[in-house]
């Protein structure tokens, strides 16, 4: 098939955004901001996009640090969006490289923008979406009906491999709060009861339960507050847990099970438990739309890229969400040797040096080649949205 979204202005439209994409990354990089608290990376992000002729409204959403950026041509057609996170870790900074998702994905949309002019069917555009790595944005930016008329939506995401397919686990957070009684630790022991034996006896089974965990799932968490003082019996404790599974319908049964090993343990301290979870604090799996992969992976051919094996260690995004209400791909791009492990300083080194700047101008290129693509041969969309239909997810009613 002739690559006719390719157009030739595109390689001097990604020269010419590239040094601006390049600052935006390395701002970003060098002041990280975690999860609804990304003022600045936001502000930065959306004055890129006016500067360069982009409507922006912000916030958005209902969420102070998320944003829309939008080029309009001058006929209606396919809404094509680039996301663009931004949200680092807590003390690990941008250990998942998001400084390299919020300057492709801008820069993206600015070099199809530029290309494109205005005499074009349809509509280029950038959503800031905030909190990937905890909160999950997406999922309230989707309620909000952010996405309600995005037609494609495109992001990449920086790893130790080059893979277009993204497979995502399903996953929510369970907060844990134990309840005892306060003594002293030495003086009357019997007369309290320890919330802490509760929350590490309910470590202690989740431990024993990964043994029988189906292929792909994961259960992991951390003990947030342990006690006051180590003479006093803890009377509260709490806890974060991730239960995550590669199937969707699988979650609320592990969910179940984790609440009954919660309760076992308050009884047997003769404690009481407390568990909260979001509804919005619930990643999807990934659908991987085959139209846009084999546009991506033509696209990372001409940029030279060989495609890796796709890792079958998966983690989890509300990306995922998006991607079962609008085609979406969501691609990994390599900017560290193979076996970095992510969410660590070795990968959040790499995002802000000399091999995330590689990275950059590729993503921007295949970003925005397969934007154009879309937007001139706009039966690809509809063969996009076909597949979704089928895939069983797609806001629209079926034809």
């Amino acid at each position: 098939m002739s690559v006719i979204g390719v157009n030739e202005g595109l390689p001097a439209a990604v020269e010419k955004i590239l040094p601006e994409a390049l600052d935006l990354s390395h701002r970003v990089h060098a002041n990280p901001e975690i999860a609804f608290q990304e003022r600045q990376a936001a502000s930065w992000t959306a004055e890129l996009l006016a500067s360069h002729g982009f409507d922006v409204t912000a916030p958005a959403g209902g969420l102070e640090t998320a944003f829309v950026a939008r080029w309009q041509g001058d006929r209606p057609g396919p809404v094509i969006a680039f996301a663009g996170e931004y949200d680092a870790l807590p003390e690990v900074g941008h250990g998942c490289g998001h400084n390299l998702m919020c300057s492709s994905s801008a820069a993206a949309a600015i070099a199809a923008a530029s290309v494109l002019g205005r005499a074009f069917a349809g509509e280029i555009r950038f959503i800031g979406t905030p909190a990937e790595e905890a909160g999950n944005g997406k999922v309230h930016l989707i309620g909000a009906g952010l996405f309600a008329d995005v037609d494609v939506c495109l992001q990449i995401h920086p790893s130790d491999s080059n893979a277009a397919e993204s497979l995502c686990l399903a996953v929510t957070e369970i907060d844990v709060t134990f309840h005892g009684k306060l003594a002293h630790a030495s003086g009357d022991p019997w007369l309290g009861k320890n919330a802490l034996d509760a929350i590490v006896l309910l470590h202690t089974m989740v431990a024993q339960w990964r043994q029988h965990l189906k292929p792909g799932e994961r259960v992991h968490g951390i003990i947030t507050h342990g006690g006051a003082a180590p003479n006093v019996v803890p009377d509260l404790t709490r806890g974060a847990w991730y239960v995550r599974t590669p199937i969707d319908e699988d979650l609320d049964a592990m969910i179940d099970r984790f609440g009954s090993m919660a309760e076992a343990a308050a009884l047997a301290t003769g404690c009481s438990v407390e568990l909260e979870m979001d509804p919005a604090n619930r990643c999807r799996t990934m659908l991987n739309n085959p139209t846009l992969l084999e546009i991506w992976r033509r696209h990372l051919g001409t940029e030279g890229i060989e495609e890796d094996p796709v890792d079958p260690n998966a983690g989890s995004t509300d990306m995922a969400n998006v991607s079962h209400e609008v085609p979406t791909i969501h691609p990994y791009l390599s900017i560290a040797p193979s076996g970095t492990p992510g969410h660590s300083h070795e990968f959040a080194d790499a995002a802000g040096g000399p091999d995330g700047d590689a990275m950059l101008p590729r993503a921007i290129r295949i970003l925005a080649a397969t934007a154009v693509e879309l937007i001139e041969q706009p039966e690809l969309v509809e063969r996009a949205w076909a597949e979704l239909r089928e895939q069983g997810g797609g806001r629209r009613a079926a034809d």
